[in-house]
Order: C-alpha cells, then structure tokens, then sequence
C-alpha cells in the first residue's frame, strides 16, 4: 500500500503556490495541461589544472509519474510554462522514474 495518492503528490506540483504548467506534444498528438515543477539549474564544471572549463543548464521537470503520456518518448516537445521563465519550448532528453510516483523528466532546448 503506497504511503501517499496520486492527489496527494498533486499538491506537491500545484501551479497555483510554486508548480508550473506542462503541455506535453508525443506522436499521437497534443495533451491536455499537467502541473509540474520546473527547475533550470546553472551548471559551471572546471577541471583544476587542466585548464578545462565549461558551463550550462540542467533543465528539467518534475511531473506525476501519471501525468506522463503513455506514448512519451525522447525528443517528444513539452511547453513548460513557468513564473520563472514564462513560456518555453523544450524536447525530452531523458525519464527518471523515482519509484515514488513522481518522475524527473530532463528537458533540452530544441534543436
């Protein structure tokens, strides 16, 4: 028996206190909304004495593992619409189910 439902990881996303909303495009078409949460992290990597430095984004959401299309792939678009970043475009990189019910999804802007 699962500690918590799926409405109750819907709190945890509600765009109305600090969640986003996600419309997610797979093969079959256009999806209704869905809350999420969206995160945009800097990344800066340096490599000491190597003189190697880089730097970029972590992009992703985190969403209900419910809320995500049974046909969901890589490179499908998601339109994340954030207080943030206003509204953007992105193509799934990559699914990271947590085991919760909950999944990270890495975005990447389009190409």
């Amino acid at each position: 028996m699962p500690v918590e439902t799926d409405d109750d990881r819907l709190i945890f996303v509600n765009p109305d206190e600090f969640g986003s909303v996600a419309v997610w495009t797979s093969l079959s078409g256009q999806k209704p909304p869905v809350a999420c949460v969206f995160d945009d992290t800097f990344l800066g990597l340096s490599a000491g004495d190597l003189d190697f430095e880089a730097e970029g984004a972590r992009i992703q959401i985190t969403i209900r593992s419910s809320d995500i299309p049974a046909d969901a792939a890589h490179k499908d678009l998601v339109k994340v619409t954030s207080q943030i970043g206003g509204e953007k475009n992105y193509s799934v990189l990559e699914f990271q189910p947590d085991g919760t019910g909950m999944t990270v999804v890495r975005l990447q802007e389009p190409d």
